[in-house]
């Protein structure tokens, strides 16, 4: 039976449904440790914010850009990636906690998030990673491939990817 099982989690329905393995896990060994991770993905959101430039011309000709400052109302990218993150861990915890399911929810930041959850799952000495098929991003899938795929090529532990 699995000791420590970690929940990769997006928020899309196939990630709930991995939640729900989780709990169907956890009714038969009250004694695992449960785990729900979400990876942060700063990247092409980040430089979107923090790089808007216009197009200016310059004395010799040419065209540069110019950078323009953000208005300052807008919250900072890292401000409204945490916000988000937090309101999906929250899903799954109002789920796990209607289910009598005790976890543990943790916040990873990082890209690609198969080596994030993979590396976590080691240093946390995890048995089981319970992945979705499929999840939120479905461009993501189609340029680079599925994260689940991913996780169960790297993954040292067994892997459950569920539909």
């Amino acid at each position: 039976m699995y000791n420590h099982i970690l929940i990769g989690y997006d928020d899309s329905e196939d990630s709930m449904k991995a939640l729900e393995r989780a709990a169907q896990f956890y009714a038969l060994n009250r004694d695992c440790k449960i785990t729900v991770a979400h990876v942060i993905q700063q990247h092409i959101y980040n430089m979107a914010y923090n790089y808007n430039y216009s197009v200016v011309p310059s004395i010799d000709g040419g065209i540069y850009p110019a950078q323009v400052p953000l208005p300052e109302n807008e919250l900072p990218p890292d401000t409204q990636e945490t916000i988000l993150d937090s309101q999906i861990l929250d899903h799954a915890k109002s789920y796990l906690q209607r289910q009598g399911v005790p976890a543990q929810f943790e916040s990873l930041d990082g890209k690609p998030v198969n080596d994030d959850l993979c590396d976590f799952a080691l240093e946390q000495d995890v048995d089981l990673i319970i992945v979705g098929s499929s999840g939120k991003g479905a461009l993501q899938k189609l340029l680079e491939g599925s994260v689940s795929e991913k996780v169960m090529k790297k993954a040292a532990m067994d892997v459950l990817i569920v539909k």
